[in-house]
């Protein structure tokens, strides 16, 4: 046992250490099965006092550490290096305190156990994605996760009122406010906020809730061409303005692909883009209403083919599933899959929709694979695309590069970024340097430098 360890182990208790072969594994990878090797150890405080006893062991012996919440990301930011510690936060949690306006989380609270807490006082948190029952609130903290109601709510930055870090030397730095107007110096907790665990561990922080609104209409639609995805985005800002909740859209290679493989089905397997679309109003009888007004508007003016309004729950859940339950079942019906999670400018989202599958079509037909299934969906109304290749046999690392390299020179080209809502961890570091010019960097190094002068924190992500 390394002296770090037993180090640990005397400071924070046995019980918060572990190091036995499954604990490794487990903690190695994360969402993507992606792993750079074993933890030296996996260390699971119980408060915040354990992270900055740990973070200040780790320091004290020069010992790099692997930030974990859920371990849901795709860019193996949270996937440890052989001789890291593993710092998972999956006990650190708790809401602890709450009303009507905000409320007060542990970072290893999980986004659904706090959208619940949310709802039990008449509001909601303006945070959610697929991954919810899994995913921290630190982690998304940390990666700044977007997810289906940006278009409504923002991204998590917008959500954070206050912020608690353990830096790297287990200082713990503490701005838990519950106001929405501080400008009273610098706004720290930004530094924080989408740094991916590089400059500090997110231990609590401080969400601004809304009140909870019932009525809520769900749409699924059928374009009469893709071109006219951003006519029918305008069209829906200017019908239901901050009461737009999503804007999701379906491009026929993911909605063929998947319904056959997952069973999930979809009403509109052929349209040429399928859009899902939320709206919240005061009742659900006056968000259907309005919904209904705004279907028939839109076919009136020849870009809506066809559509369908949920009329229950269920209705609505069985329209959402395979847009929200899809990319979960990748690993079930796929030998592996290669994720892209890009931004481009609006104008350009179904031009990059078209050449990088036509790219991936390409690849396959030179190296006469078939087995190679280009697929994009994606949140419009933030410009953030999701573009998987689901792969028949496990794809080799010449393939996925050259996949990659295609990819992401279609990004480049067109202005776009290389990661929208996941962040660069360790996998997309080569293709940093294609959306962040050289200054940029250069400061992100220095304060990495700054605030991690040893490089313990999550070393290797990023850049």
């Amino acid at each position: 046992m390394s002296a770090v360890v037993e180090a640990i182990r005397n400071e924070v208790g046995a019980d918060r250490v572990a190091d036995d072969a499954e604990m490794l594994a487990r903690h190695a990878a994360d969402w993507t099965g992606w792993s750079g090797g074993l933890p030296l150890a996996v260390v699971r405080p119980r408060s915040v006092a354990d992270v900055a006893a740990v973070m200040a062991l780790c320091h004290a012996h020069g010992q790099p550490v692997a930030v974990q919440g859920g371990r849901t990301g795709l860019c193996g930011g949270a996937a440890t290096q052989a001789g890291e510690i593993a710092l998972s936060l999956e006990r650190l949690k708790g809401v602890e305190a709450i009303d009507g306006t905000s409320m007060t989380v542990l970072a290893g609270t999980t986004v659904a156990e706090a959208q619940s807490a949310a709802h039990a006082v008449g509001a909601e948190l303006g945070i959610d994605f697929g991954a919810r029952g899994t995913a921290a609130v630190g982690g998304a903290i940390s990666t700044n996760a977007g997810g289906l109601h940006v278009i409504e709510t923002g991204m998590t930055r917008a959500q954070v009122l206050g912020l608690e870090v353990v830096l790297a030397d287990g200082r713990v730095l503490s701005e838990l406010t519950t106001m929405v107007k501080v400008n009273s110096g610098f706004d720290l907790k930004q530094l924080f906020i989408g740094s991916e665990g590089a400059l500090g561990v997110v231990t609590r922080a401080v969400l601004a809730l809304r009140p909870l609104r019932q009525g809520l209409a769900t749409a699924a639609l059928a374009l009469t061409d893709p071109e006219e995805a951003l006519t029918a985005l305008e069209a829906a800002r200017r019908t239901f303005g901050p009461d737009l909740s999503s804007f999701e859209a379906m491009w026929p290679d993911y909605v063929t692909t998947m319904s056959a493989r997952t069973g999930f089905a979809f009403p509109f397997a052929d349209a040429p883009l399928a859009l899902i679309l939320e709206a919240r109003d005061a009742t659900d009888a006056g968000a259907t209403a309005r919904m209904e007004a705004f279907l028939e508007a839109s076919a009136e003016a020849g870009w809506l083919a066809d559509a369908v309004v949920a009329g229950s729950l269920a209705q609505a859940r069985s329209l959402w599933q395979l847009r929200d339950e899809g990319p979960a079942a990748y690993s079930t019906v796929f030998a592996g899959t290669i994720p892209f999670d890009i931004s481009v400018p609006a104008r350009d989202l179904t031009t990059a929709a078209t050449r990088m599958g036509a790219a991936v079509r390409a690849i396959a037909a030179a190296r006469d694979e078939a087995g190679l299934h280009p697929m994009t969906y994606g949140h419009i109304g933030d410009q953030n695309l999701h573009f998987v290749v689901g792969c028949d046999a496990k794809p080799t690392a010449a393939e996925k590069a050259a996949i990659e390299e295609k990819v992401y020179g279609v990004v480049a080209e067109l202005g776009g970024a290389v990661s929208a809502e996941h962040g660069i961890g360790q996998l997309k570091k080569p293709y940093l340097a294609l959306s962040r010019g050289p200054l940029a960097i250069e400061l992100m190094k220095t304060l990495k430098a700054t605030l991690d002068p040893k490089n313990i924190l999550n070393p290797g992500r990023v850049f």
